[in-house]
């Protein structure tokens, strides 16, 4: 059944873009039904009430569906271009992840940042995300986040860093992922971490992680690392 995104509880009916694409592509009409979710776990069975461009619908249904055991949050310094954060949200959000906070470091233009980083936008492509691949609970998107204070409010069981010092090994991401527990990975920006934001993290509780033998652009590191986590948690 044909899943929707609708994130008032009062209202409904479907915004002018889900309305059209339920009209013009799916081809649905009054009485057919479609499931309504609000991003927070509840699912609505509905049936569809169609008058004109008003795509309405009456809830038959609703259950709620609960989180999973464990949660993943992803920090990440923004990429200069807007696509690749929109791309590594979409990703992100498709693989599973409860949380996605950009970063502001030491590396980061935080001019640039409103710029390359629209949370209007990347809240619709997570909603979007998040219906295609079935699921009823939309990432939370923080922007802005000062690297130094974002650190020290972490209350993450498990509080990781992607980054290899010189040529020395680190364990990979897989291996510190701790079962039924909140995860957060720190992911830099083009080059990297400053020193002295290692030394902050590694002095507040996180351990240095490796994602694999090469190197990784930012939103690659990023959809990798959110993987790895989410694939440790299955195994």
């Amino acid at each position: 059944m044909h899943l929707f995104y609708q994130p008032e509880e009062n209202l409904f009916e479907l915004d002018e873009e889900e309305a059209k694409h339920t009209t013009k592509v799916l081809r649905l009409g009054s009485g057919d039904m479609i499931h309504v979710t609000d991003g927070k776990g509840f699912l609505k069975k509905c049936v569809l009430n169609i008058q004109g461009r008003k795509v309405g619908y009456e809830v038959l249904e609703t259950i709620f569906v609960a989180r999973r055991d464990f949660e993943i949050a992803i920090a990440v310094a923004p990429t200069r271009k807007a696509e690749r954060n929109e791309w590594m949200v979409e990703k992100m959000t498709e693989i599973g992840v409860e949380r996605i906070d950009f970063l502001i470091t030491e590396h980061t233009n935080p001019e640039t940042v409103n710029r390359v980083v629209n949370t209007t936008r990347l809240n619709r492509i997570a909603a979007s995300a998040m219906k295609q691949s079935q699921q009823y609970y939309k990432p939370e998107i923080t922007v802005n986040n000062k690297f130094d204070s974002f650190i020290r409010n972490a209350s993450e069981e498990t509080k990781l860093i992607a980054y290899v010092p010189g040529q020395n090994k680190v364990e990979h991401v897989f291996s510190k992922v701790k079962k039924n527990k909140r995860t957060l990975l720190l992911i830099g920006p083009e080059g990297d971490f400053s020193e002295r934001e290692i030394m902050l993290a590694m002095e507040q509780g996180f351990s240095t992680v490796s994602l694999g033998p090469t190197r990784l652009r930012t939103e690659t590191a990023a959809v990798a690392g959110c993987h790895a986590i989410n694939l440790a948690q299955a195994l």
